[in-house]
């Protein structure tokens, strides 16, 4: 499959919410041709280093605000994650041979349980509003929402192949993150 890029220094996955402010012509062209033919095109993560070999397909879920010079603000939202197999420039922009991760259906009760603690570090930040919403999730992505990760632990764990994986690594960074949030209340207890 054949898919455009917009490299930039950030991760998308399934499900995340990306706002893009876009000023250069060249995406200025992209995102108005994914709008106008309601496709998608690739987020990849960039440095200055490398280009990683997995990105996320995102779709234009909404235009927020569009300025006279044609710049304009978006919301991107993440759909399937890829393989990069090549990459090439055509007119400016990153064109890439993709492979598609393939989803497979896993074993529920890692993932209820990764979502209860998910829930428990929601509480322990003061996020307890509208929880209900949250139980209705039913993917890992869909549990790192409120959760600021450094990119490079998002293109870890994107990386990962398998749900059952992924939800394992996510397990033990909540629990780890519990841990430390259960630390710092008990210290700040004592110190009041």
């Amino acid at each position: 499959m054949k898919l455009k890029l917009f490299p930039l220094r950030l991760v998308a996955y399934p499900s995340k919410i990306v706002p893009l402010h876009i000023f250069e012509d060249r995406y200025k062209l992209l995102i108005n041709e994914c709008i106008s033919t309601n496709s998608e095109f690739g987020i990849i993560y960039q440095n200055d280093k490398m280009t990683a070999s997995v990105g996320c397909t995102v779709k234009v879920h909404k235009v927020l605000k569009r300025y006279k010079d044609g710049r304009m603000d978006i919301l991107t939202k993440g759909n399937s994650l890829f393989k990069l197999i090549d990459k090439q420039i055509e007119q400016e922009i990153v064109t890439a041979k993709i492979e598609l991760f393939s989803q497979s259906a896993d074993d529920l009760v890692p993932f209820e349980k990764l979502r209860d603690k998910y829930l428990q570090v929601l509480m322990s930040i003061g996020l307890s509003e509208n929880l209900d919403r949250h139980l209705l999730k039913s993917s890992s992505f869909e549990l790192l929402e409120y959760i600021d990760l450094m990119p490079e632990l998002e293109l870890e764990i994107i990386s990962i192949g398998s749900e059952e994986k992924r939800i394992e690594v996510l397990d033990n960074l909540y629990t780890e993150l519990l841990l430390k949030l259960n630390k710092s209340k008990k210290n700040n207890s004592l110190l009041n």
